[in-house]
């Protein structure tokens, strides 16, 4: 009986076993994304758009289940739900050829159905390409509606590729919240994949907006800066000596950042000057960019209220907001104008790696020879071990010779060397420099690519007033805008500068005073403006060169022009760094 009885345990348990291993072995893999279980962690609102919002994502009930609900901010721009497919897919990545998505929309507050429309936006290959097609729910009795949008490249691993659902337009009424369900990544034979839903997302580098920012060079991490807070409330840590360092003349604290109204700045609450806002509240006004998820502080507005002695600041440093926030990190560096070519020429085929020390490159088309003149600079899109790089002219006249040997400009994995660098080392006369360039660095190098253009560099901008209402589209060689308010003429002074973000077919943009005294003017035409097909920036001092120096003759009409197809998400004014 003893031995039945063990034999019976032995057995009742190998079949438990064997049942759960079975189970383990069958559960069904999750395929589909319904936003049963809450979470949503594997997608985000992406910002590297000029009209890009910042919507509020959520899940909620829609339709008899829980699906994630896309709920416009009161400027009501475009958001764009952006995912990991990396993550979500891991090794199956190369297999996805298609998502199927389930959309559905609220009644507007009048109680109709009103039809919506978006984009999904694809971002594949090594270039990161961008790819859109046009999604729509335009029937009641269709909603939600079921869409299979197919992919037009290949996502490749560790390349930055992902992929977002935009919406767009509304056919009237009160702007309603648009809901996501249902999501299947297919493969080519349109089976679902397998998904790994503890994927986190995370913003794609294409997506950071450095909008109304200067550049940093000689950049300082302040270690772990991440922390979080209500409205009016300060968190922040002791800065390390490296930090404190750093802080210098002509130095910018940049904070990463995200807040509910979209303000972020800084305090020094042990300051010998007292307890210190600054950049918020009227106290100097930091610069933020369009997207509000960057803000930087020049260490002249710390001086400003904290005292011209920094050993008097003391070492906390705190963040701070008008609503809640979080902040994700800061860095001080040395402050930069950011660089943009015009009439840019590439020199093809220069991908290139060397060892350190070494020298590698190819011979100058005739046609990048003719683009180095007084003004230009070249850009070098590189990366290096140290990150250094700089270029060098073996057969010039002058002799083998370096350019701007740890002297080039460097602005994250760009460098630039300009025009007169390479004239004071190799001579006034162009063709005695002969037509081999070559990259060096001082550790172990790739340059990706090597492009000349005449130099423009956009302003860092404090201060910004904007000017509400300003989104307008245009034909080529049509104008639109609206009446400058008030404000925004007061802020029209010497050193401001007026930025422009915005979208056109050929990348250029310009501003039209259309009353002036001094009769209908364009300003910032012909190439004068700075503009990269995403913002553009005209002086003060342009206008004035061309309507006058009293800016009461100006009248209050602003419009813009292009000399293709343009659309205007936002204008504003502010004051160079």
């Amino acid at each position: 009986m003893k031995k039945f009885v063990s034999w019976l345990l032995v057995a009742v348990l190998a079949l438990g076993m064997c049942s759960w291993v079975s189970a383990e072995e069958t559960a069904a893999p999750v395929d589909v994304i319904d936003f049963e279980d809450g979470a949503f962690g594997f997608l985000g609102l992406w910002k590297g758009k000029a009209n890009a919002d910042a919507s509020t994502l959520e899940v909620a009930e829609f339709n008899g289940s829980q699906a994630l609900k896309i709920t416009l901010s009161p400027d009501a721009k475009v958001p764009y739900v952006a995912f990991n497919i990396e993550g979500l897919l891991g090794e199956r990545l190369a297999d996805v050829a298609a998502v199927s998505v389930d959309f559905g929309l609220d009644n507007g507050s009048d109680g109709k159905f009103h039809a919506v429309s978006g984009k999904f936006y694809d971002f594949t290959g090594e270039d990161n390409a961008e790819a859109s097609e046009n999604w729509s729910v335009y029937l009641a009795k269709k909603n939600p509606r079921t869409i299979v949008h197919k992919f037009a490249g290949e996502f490749l691993p560790e390349a930055g590729n992902f992929f977002a659902i935009s919406r767009e337009d509304q056919a009237g009424g009160e702007p309603v919240a648009i809901y996501l369900d249902n999501i299947k990544f297919l493969d080519k034979e349109g089976n679902p994949i397998a998904l790994d839903l503890t994927a986190e997302y995370v913003a794609p580098e294409s997506g950071r907006d450095l909008s109304n920012l200067v550049a940093l060079t000689n950049v300082v991490e302040f270690p772990n800066f991440k922390t979080s807070a209500g409205a009016w409330a300060q968190a922040g840590f002791e800065m390390p000596q490296e930090f404190i360092d750093a802080l210098v003349p002509g130095s910018v604290i940049e904070v990463d950042y995200e807040s509910a109204d979209g303000s972020m700045w800084i305090v020094f609450p042990w300051a010998a000057a007292g307890w210190m806002r600054v950049g918020g509240c009227g106290n100097g006004v930091d610069a933020r960019n369009n997207s509000h998820t960057i803000a930087q502080i020049p260490y002249e507005m710390i001086e400003q209220f904290c005292g011209e002695d920094k050993s008097t600041w003391n070492v906390m440093l705190q963040c701070e907001a008008g609503s809640e926030w979080t902040v994700y990190g800061v860095r001080v560096g040395q402050r930069a104008n950011q660089i943009v070519l015009k009439n840019a020429v590439e020199l093809p085929g220069f991908t290139v790696s060397g060892a350190a020390w070494a020298q590698t490159g190819i011979e100058m088309t005739q046609e990048f020879i003719d683009a180095l003149v007084p003004g230009s600079v070249i850009e070098v899109a590189f990366e290096s071990e140290d990150g250094n790089i700089w270029l060098v002219f073996p057969w010039a006249a002058a002799g083998w010779s370096r350019v701007a040997q740890n002297e080039a400009l460097i602005i994250g994995d760009r460098a630039y060397i300009t025009y007169e660098q390479i004239e004071a080392v190799c001579g006034e006369d162009k063709s005695t420099w002969n037509v081999m360039l070559q990259g060096e660095g001082s550790s172990p190098w790739t340059i990706y690519s090597v492009r000349v253009g005449q130099k423009g560099e956009f302003y860092g901008l404090t201060n910004l007033v904007e000017l509400p209402g300003f989104t307008v589209s245009g034909a080529a060689w049509a104008q639109t805008g609206i009446e400058m308010t008030q404000d925004f003429i007061d802020a029209l002074v010497p050193g401001s500068v007026i930025t422009v973000s915005y979208e056109s077919e050929d990348g250029n943009l310009w501003i039209v005073l259309p009353w002036a005294a001094a009769g209908w003017s364009r300003v910032g035409n012909e190439g004068k403006d700075v503009a990269d097909g995403k913002i553009a920036q005209v002086t003060y001092e342009q206008i004035v060169e061309v309507c006058g120096e009293d800016k009461s003759t100006w009248n209050v009409m602003l419009q813009c022009e292009g000399s293709s197809p343009w659309t205007v998400y936002s204008v504003a004014v502010g004051t160079a760094m």
